[in-house]
């Protein structure tokens, strides 16, 4: 005889029948979830949300730990905070000449300061120009100055325009001289963003080198297209900030 513990299609009639009992049904048990972050609870709410939680746990007499971990987590973050004003101090493309090289640029500190020496009307200096405006904005922790060639160092070839020098701590670290050595003429923001975050200038979100995706082009309707570039947790293809 067929043993009753043997799941069959036979058996399932018996069942109906009651001649076999009740098919015993296994319970699975979910594991347990994994305990919550409170951390990870704390980072979505803003600096007020933060200090009217941390007011509601002290009225509620709330235990000392929990109370405490809250002041904890509202220092980090306030200082943290602090810390990001600091670097972001900047934001705008400043001049520079002579004068006042020792101030802006040696005596800068701890900050990276990325000097563009020009000449007004010259058609690649006023390219580079446009793409440090942007630069700077974007990174606003990073010290980017212009200085008229006349002004900041004279006698210089103009054959060594655009040139771009780079200090940090009162220090040369880097220099880049002429057009080519700053992308050629089809530079763009993009590229030199790349150039300087190789250095260490700054942290970019690029994951190759853009001007390895321009090289590629199409010609569409009399229109030339290029190809873009990505840029991390992105989906999309990206072109210069205007």
């Amino acid at each position: 005889m067929q043993s009753a513990e043997v799941d069959t299609e036979f058996n399932d009639i018996l069942r109906q029948h009651g001649i076999l009992p009740p098919k015993k049904t296994e319970t699975v048990e979910e594991p347990p979830s994994p305990p919550a972050d409170p951390e990870a609870e704390l980072k979505s709410l803003s600096i007020q949300q933060l200090n009217a939680k941390l007011e509601s746990a002290e009225d509620q007499n709330a235990e000392d730990e929990d109370v405490r971990f809250l002041e904890e987590y509202r220092r980090k973050r306030l200082a943290a905070m602090q810390e990001e004003a600091a670097r972001a101090r900047f934001g705008s493309v400043m001049q520079v000449t002579k004068a006042d090289w020792k101030d802006e640029v040696t005596d800068a500190g701890d900050v990276y300061v990325v000097i563009h020496i020009g000449r007004e009307g010259h058609p690649e200096c006023n390219l580079i120009d446009s793409y440090l405006r942007v630069l700077a904005r974007r990174f606003p922790y990073v010290k980017f100055m212009r200085g008229e060639s006349c002004l900041c160092i004279p006698n210089y070839p103009e054959t060594n325009l655009p040139s771009m020098l780079i200090y940090h701590e009162g220090q040369l670290v880097d220099q880049m001289i002429g057009i080519d050595a700053l992308g050629g003429k089809s530079v763009t923001a993009e590229g030199l963003e790349w150039r300087l975050a190789q250095i260490g200038v700054l942290k970019s979100d690029l994951t190759e080198d853009p001007s390895k995706s321009r090289k590629e082009v199409f010609v569409l309707n009399g229109d030339v297209n290029r190809v873009g570039f990505r840029r991390r947790n992105s989906s999309h293809s990206s072109d210069s900030d205007s």
